[in-house]
Order: structure tokens, then sequence, then C-alpha cells
């Protein structure tokens, strides 16, 4: 049985323990966060079949409590060939993260013989070793909460060391409400979260990063169960930096995730 996300009445969530966050158990995790946002963005654009989504772009302020949120979602433009939306989600009277997305009119081009052409997929997810996020945490002897981290299924390209950079295939067997499936775009936007996780670079002393935001840019929808995100992370002496990875499905690159992120502390969660 597939796990639900959340627990919806109309514009209400209410986050279900699969939601969970590594860093303490009544916070979400920030793929929940986005993969709501992507949900919402995904459910107001079946108004209009002809447009595609673009660009998401999410600002974590502040951590999201496992409690009753509410979506919010007003048009900034809506043109005939752009349309802007912007998405908000409170507890209470709180506002614990926003959102933007950009979506635009598809039509049908010729490409030249030179246009660029997409990265292909890296090997995988076909005979790859698979793994989980919760049992590298559980070797290392951390005492972390389960969460949506505990759910993701991971089939590693490259080893997942904490070096600052990876390529990993992905898959979350969930959805974000009950009755409605996880779509290949919604997916995308719950994974893109954990570009930070792929390209994490540890610093010692129980130290990396985390990321303050989530921009997710794509040239097309992906159109596979598994997703691959190869990542890696720009790290300077201010202990801030950059994350920026590419996006595939089984077929090749389909777009983009920068975050800006910054170093934390030793873990005392």
């Amino acid at each position: 049985m597939t796990e639900v996300l959340f627990d919806r009445d109309g514009d209400v969530y209410l986050p279900t323990p699969a939601s969970g966050s590594p860093w303490h158990p009544n916070m979400l995790h920030g793929g929940a966060v986005s993969g709501l946002f992507g949900f919402g963005v995904e459910q107001q654009a079946q108004a209009w079949p002809e447009f595609r989504l673009g660009r998401l772009t999410i600002d974590l302020l502040r951590p999201v409590p496992r409690a009753p949120l509410t979506l919010g979602c007003e048009m900034r433009r809506d043109g005939g060939r752009l349309k802007v939306m912007d998405l908000t989600l409170h507890h209470d009277d709180t506002l614990v993260a926003s959102a933007s997305a950009v979506l635009q009119k598809a039509h049908q081009v010729r490409l030249p013989a030179h246009a660029p052409v997409p990265a292909a997929a890296p090997s995988g997810p076909e005979g790859l070793e698979e793994t989980g996020i919760q049992a590298m945490l559980d070797a290392k002897g951390l005492k972390i909460p389960r969460g949506l981290h505990s759910r993701a299924q991971l089939r590693p390209v490259t080893p997942w060391n904490e070096s600052g950079r990876g390529t990993c295939w992905l898959r979350l067997p969930v959805t974000i409400v009950a009755q409605t499936p996880l779509t290949p775009l919604v997916q995308a936007a719950l994974l893109s979260d954990l570009s930070n996780g792929v390209a994490q670079l540890n610093l010692g002393n129980a130290t990396g990063t985390i990321n303050a935001d989530i921009n997710l840019s794509l040239f097309r929808y992906p159109d596979s169960d598994w997703l691959a995100i190869e990542a890696q992370t720009q790290l300077q002496p201010t202990g801030l930096g950059l994350v920026h990875a590419t996006l595939f499905d089984t077929a090749g690159a389909f777009g983009h995730v920068t975050q800006v992120v910054q170093s934390y502390g030793e873990f005392t969660g």
C-alpha cells in the first residue's frame, strides 16, 4: 500500500509520519514541502492543459511543523503565453514556506540539426544495487528520526560518501494525498530537495550543509518511475555555497536544480 504524506481537508493539509524530517520528529522534511507545492501547482495547471511548468522556486523560510498547514495560491500574472503563481504555506497565521511557479504555453517548433542535445541518462537504474538513506544513517550510529528520507529508494551510480558530489537514481513510493497517484512531475518536485543530500559535503565533526531554498527548472516533463540526480556542492570558507544538480529520467536530462546552502553545526537532534 502506497503511503500518503498528507491527509487533506480542502486547502488544509495534515502531515502524516511519512512526511517527517531527519532533524526533528515534529518537523517536515523539505521534500514533503517541495512535493506539496509541486502538487498544488500541478492541480492548478490542469485548467490550462497547453501550459507547462518551467520553474518552481521554493523558499524554506522556517521549520515547517507536523501540524495542520494551509496551502494558498494566487495568480500574479494570468497571460496568454505566461502564467505566474504565488503559493504560500501557513501554520495558523505564520508563513512557514512560499513558492512561485512560472508556466509557459507550449507550441510545436522544428529544431535545427545544430540545436544542443540534452545529456544522456547515467547508467542504471536497472542493474544497480538498491539502498536507502535510513540504512546509511543507521550504519553511522546516528539517532535520527524516521520520515520521508526513510522512504526514499536509492540506486547510487557513484558512492554516496558526502564528498560534495554524486550521482544517484531515486524513487519515492509515496503520494501527496490519498487517491491521487504520484506523477513523475510531482516526484521531481519531491526529490529536488534531495540534491543537497546527493552532493552533501562533510566538513568533519558531523558538520555539513543545509539548503534554504529549492529552484527547480524544467525544459520538459519527466516520464519514468525512477529519476536521477547528478549534483555538486560549491562551498566557500564563509560557510556559504551553492548546489547545482542535473535531473534525469531514463530518456536523459530534463531539468536542473539549484540550492543556496550553508554549513550547520554538529547534529544534536
